[in-house]
């Protein structure tokens, strides 16, 4: 007749994980003394009884076990932790136990995604509402710089076309002869008259 890894004792001589005076959480909740080549004690400590605690109340002492022997030495530790995990979420929530939580995180995450994909429309909307008003003031601004003189020369009357390399001042500006401007008859006008 075999006997299981809980069942077995500390040999003298054998060189194993387990500690025959302390005995790990799992030994200790199950009320056996635990054996040097136990296998829980390396991933569940004396000290932190409640983890193998919920490992107990969900998996069972014997498929906890099994399930540490199939998975490699080098990853039994994580396999530990993982079915630690597994188990208080299960106890937290009976029904969906860790897919509770990973169907919450898939939510938060793709809510996150739409408000970072709105705000990045926001940002793009600022940016063309930016572009176009820099291409108005810069079009507003040539039109202003090109067309002054121009436009503003014109809108006074002075001069009517821009004046070329053949013409001169006197053919722009005639400035009137002394015979040709017409002087008032001081005679004509009463207010000229002398004052009796």
């Amino acid at each position: 007749m075999s006997s299981s890894p809980l069942d077995r004792r500390a040999m003298p001589g054998s060189q194993g994980q387990g500690n025959s005076s302390t005995p790990c959480a799992a030994c200790k909740l199950l009320r056996r003394r635990c054996a040097q080549e136990c296998p829980f004690s390396p991933y569940f400590s004396p000290h932190e009884p409640q983890k193998f605690a919920s490992v107990h109340k969900i998996f069972g002492a014997s498929n906890v076990s099994k399930m540490l022997m199939e998975v490699p030495e080098s990853q039994r530790a994580d396999a530990a932790s993982s079915l630690v995990y597994e188990a208080n979420a299960r106890i937290r929530d009976p029904v969906y136990g860790c897919m509770g939580a990973i169907s919450a995180l898939q939510q938060q995450a793709q809510s996150l995604q739409a408000e970072l994909n709105a705000v990045r429309q926001e940002i793009m909307r600022y940016r063309r509402h930016d572009n176009a008003v820099a291409e108005a003031t810069a079009a507003t601004a040539a039109m202003m710089v090109g067309g002054y003189q121009g436009h503003n020369l014109q809108d006074r009357g002075v001069v009517a076309h821009p004046l070329s390399t053949q013409t001169t001042a006197s053919e722009v500006y005639t400035v009137p002869s002394s015979n040709n401007v017409a002087t008032p008859d001081l005679k004509e006008r009463s207010y000229w008259s002398p004052l009796n």
